[in-house]
This record gives structure tokens, sequence and C-alpha cells, in this order.
């Protein structure tokens, strides 16, 4: 057996136990022979949870599971844990996360427009009657010191 096969089993048996604590203490039996597998079946084919906006999908883990009617706020308090287990198991990023690398890529994206903009009217440097070329100049030039780089792995110290 593989070492990813050995892991999978053992988080499978994880779940199990874990829907055996949290999730058969307040639903049905047909509730709780409906959700394991479901849970499982993440877990087997390595597929993250349905996820909507950064957040889990309980209208479509409902369908699934064929308990529409059945899903309190109560039994979604108590999935949840093992929802966001599956979801770092998987190593899967959530979607939120996403949505923050999403927004600072168009941050970066923005600035470096800004930058190309900036460099491009400080090459034109316009000339003002009275004024040296370091007024024009500052004003477009950034004031203190050049950041340091940041390293993404630092050594420790």
């Amino acid at each position: 057996m593989t070492k990813n096969d050995l892991l999978s089993r053992h988080f499978q048996r994880k779940i199990l136990e874990f829907c055996e604590l949290r999730i058969a203490l307040i639903a049905s039996k047909r509730v709780l022979e409906n959700i394991r597998p479901y849970l499982v079946s993440f877990i087997i084919y390595r597929k993250s949870p349905p996820l909507l906006n950064g957040h889990i999908d309980w209208t479509t883990i409902g369908q699934a599971c064929g308990i529409e009617a059945e899903l309190t706020t109560e039994l979604k308090k108590q999935m949840r844990p093992g929802l966001d287990a599956i979801i770092r198991w998987l190593g899967a990023p959530p979607a939120v996360e996403d949505l923050k690398t999403r927004k600072q890529t168009l941050r970066s994206k923005k600035s470096d427009q800004d930058k190309k903009t900036i460099t491009a009217s400080s090459t034109r440097k316009p000339h003002r009657v009275g004024e040296g070329d370091n007024a024009a100049h500052s004003a477009f030039a950034p004031r203190g010191p050049a950041p340091k780089p940041i390293s993404p792995f630092p050594e420790p110290l």
C-alpha cells in the first residue's frame, strides 16, 4: 500500500469517527447514513466540498445527501469542522483565500499601470518658468529611502 493510500484510509476513519461523535448526537440515523458516505467520497475522489462565494454551499450538500428538509443550523454547525478538515487535508486553499489573492493580483496590476504612467510622465519633465528641474521631478518621485526587498523564505533568527 502506498503512503497516500494509508493516509487516505486513516483520514476516512477520522471522518467516520467525527460523524459518530458529532453528527449522530443531533441527527437521525437516516441523515447520518446519508452524510457519512458523502463526506468519505470527498476523500476517496480527492474533491473539495462545494463552495459558493467562499462559503460552504449547504443547498448543494443538502441535495446531494437527500436531506434538504433535515439540514438545520445545528447540523450545519456540527458538519462545518469536518468539511473544513477535508478542505485542509486535500491541501486546497479555501475559496475566500483565492479571492484575496485575486484582489492582490488586481492591485499589483493597477500599481504596475500607475508606475508606467508615473514613469511616462516623469520622462516628459514639463519645464516651468521660474522652477528648477528638481521641483518638477520631486512631484512624481516617491520620497524617502527605497524599501528593502522582502524575502519570501527568510532565515530564522
